[in-house]
């Protein structure tokens, strides 16, 4: 837990320093630096939760599985390269691809994604097909809404859907988005919430979802959710989004014409969005894991934008209640668990990652 105070208090003050002064220099290093750090504790992973699985598709020649892996394995195994080197691409391309995607709304990547790679960081290196392709679904959506660019909305969709074409669901966004007047977002989006739970439950029990390709794997039964299980994982995201729309009332109330603001509309949108599968991710935690908390990367741009013309002393303030929400979150994801069930499954698959690292001095980390 000290470990984790300290990176968050880190995060704290160098984040807010990058925003409060806007100096190129300090966020450019932060950036770099944090980019390295990433690097240094993804490129040497050894051994995951999954790392075995991917290996025997990558070795078996499995051909039920995405297409782009299936291109990118036969490019590497032409080269006679093994997994992991396979595996290594996965992280620097998606990496690269978060930051690049970050770098469209705010030169501050380093606040927006340590506390996604720190949160989410056992995910972040054992899903990478999901990984790969999530930020090219957020680039695809920002090039369709945002800079309005059709060929590259089609060339990231493409790989999206390549990636992982469970992917698909999250694309509801755009007509959501089109469709729904400000006015009645969230009244639809709480209405289709609640019929996305319904169906999901129908269909679970009908044994249709196990049925259908990509979707099957996340109604097994490790997938499915004890109602109070299912609780304890939705309280993060109802934290942060909860704070969110906080943020958001005095954002309106501060700009009597923020519905004007096509970047804010987008963001408020797009952040709320994934609210829709929050009822659902109760009974089904995967839908909570992959559908709802990789939007904290767009939460954070939208907390950063929202609170971009405020005073030094207001956005103080502003960075402290929201890295309390970070460390209350990460308490969640790595502590408690421990005193409720007896073992914490992130902080288990965290130390097998890091541990499976072998350059580095597990003695000097004191990585038990």
């Amino acid at each position: 837990m000290f470990i984790l105070f300290f990176l968050f208090l880190f995060h704290f003050f160098v984040g807010q320093l990058i925003e409060i002064t806007k100096n190129k220099f300090l966020g450019y290093s932060s950036n770099i630096i944090l980019l390295a750090v990433v690097m240094y504790l993804t490129l040497g992973i050894q051994d995951t939760a999954d790392m075995e699985m991917y290996e025997y598709f990558y070795d078996s020649d499995w051909e039920a599985i995405d297409p782009m892996f299936l291109a990118l394995r036969e490019i590497f195994t032409s080269m006679k390269l093994e997994f992991y080197s396979f595996y290594q691409f996965h992280l620097i391309v998606y990496t690269l691809t978060y930051f690049f995607l970050i770098s469209r709304y705010t030169k501050n990547i380093f606040y927006v994604f340590l506390v996604f790679f720190i949160l989410y960081y056992v995910p972040y290196v054992n899903q990478f097909r999901y990984y790969l392709a999530f930020p090219f679904y957020l680039l695809s959506v920002h090039y369709f809404i945002v800079n309005r660019k059709m060929i590259y909305f089609i060339l990231f969709t493409f790989l999206s859907l390549t990636s992982h074409s469970a992917i698909l669901l999250l694309y509801a966004f755009i007509p959501a988005y089109y469709y729904f007047s400000t006015k009645h977002y969230f009244r639809m989006l709480m209405i289709g919430a609640g019929l996305l739970f319904v169906l999901m439950a129908v269909l679970f029990q009908a044994g249709v979802l196990q049925q259908i390709e990509h979707f099957g794997e996340y109604f097994g039964k490790g997938m499915v959710s004890s109602f109070v299980g299912g609780v304890y994982n939705m309280i993060p995201y109802i934290i942060y989004l909860g704070y969110l729309a906080i943020i958001d009332r005095n954002f309106r109330l501060r700009n009597g014409n923020a519905d004007q603001d096509r970047i804010y509309v987008y963001l408020r949108k797009f952040s709320f969005f994934s609210i829709i599968f929050i009822p659902a991710s109760i009974y089904v935690q995967v839908f909570g894991h992959r559908y709802v908390f990789p939007f904290i990367i767009i939460w954070m741009i939208y907390f950063l934008y929202m609170i971009k013309d405020l005073s030094p002393r207001m956005k103080f303030f502003k960075f402290l209640y929201i890295s309390l929400i970070h460390l209350l979150v990460a308490f969640f994801f790595y502590v408690l668990p421990n005193y409720i069930l007896g073992e914490s499954h992130f902080e288990e698959e965290l130390i097998r990652s890091l541990k499976s690292i072998p350059y580095i001095d597990h003695g000097f980390w004191k990585i038990k």
